[in-house]
Order: C-alpha cells, then sequence, then structure tokens
C-alpha cells in the first residue's frame, strides 16, 4: 500500500472543509492502488484499522471544489472528482480535459475558479 501523495492530501483536506467529519478519516487512509489512462488517473483508497474507531456518517457525494490542477506536462491541466460513499472516501479521480497524460504529478498549482 501507498502513502498518499502531497496534491492527494491537498485534495482531501479541501474536503475536509466541506465534509469536516471525514477530517477523522485521513490517518486510517491508504492508497489501495492507482490506475492510470490515456487521459487520467484513479487513486483507489482504503481503509486500515478503522472498523472500530471511526464512524460512518452517511454521505454520498461526489466532491470537487471546481478547482484546476495546474502541471507543466499539460496545457489545460486536470480535474477531480473525490467519490464519497456511506461515508466512505472510496476513490479520487484525476482527469485531463483530452490530452494524453503519463501520471506523473511533479511540480503542481491548484487554481481556484
Amino acid at each position: 500500500m501507498d502513502q498518499l501523495t502531497t496534491l492527494e492530501s491537498t485534495l482531501l483536506n479541501n474536503l475536509f472543509e466541506k465534509y469536516p467529519a471525514l477530517k477523522s478519516h485521513l490517518s486510517y487512509l491508504k492508497v489501495k492502488d492507482r490506475e492510470i489512462t490515456k487521459t487520467g488517473m484513479t487513486v483507489n483508497l482504503e481503509y486500515t484499522n478503522a472498523e472500530e474507531e471511526l464512524h460512518f456518517e452517511e454521505i454520498n457525494a461526489l466532491f470537487s471544489a471546481g478547482e484546476n490542477i495546474e502541471i507543466k506536462s499539460l496545457k489545460q491541466g486536470l480535474s477531480y472528482v473525490i467519490d464519497i460513499t456511506d461515508g466512505q472516501i472510496i476513490y479520487i479521480e484525476l482527469t485531463t480535459y483530452g490530452e494524453n497524460w503519463n501520471g506523473q504529478i511533479g511540480d503542481y498549482k491548484i487554481i481556484k475558479d
């Protein structure tokens, strides 16, 4: 299992601003895997040792703060969405605007709309 990247942690912190009850989940989240396609990446998450410690709120949402993630290798950057199902953070999906992408982030800048 991999650790969350800086970008992934930043996006989750944006989520916690809207859903503060989910902030306690962060220390239990690990990356199950990262699936890279030609135009995006899905970061699948899983919980470790959370069953006894966490209470899962009845939250079902696809979250995006309407931000654009600028990276050097993409002309138009990335959009993202975070899936929350039955109070659990399931995945983070990063998507280009139709450009081919190898999944490498490097330096990034988050631009608020």
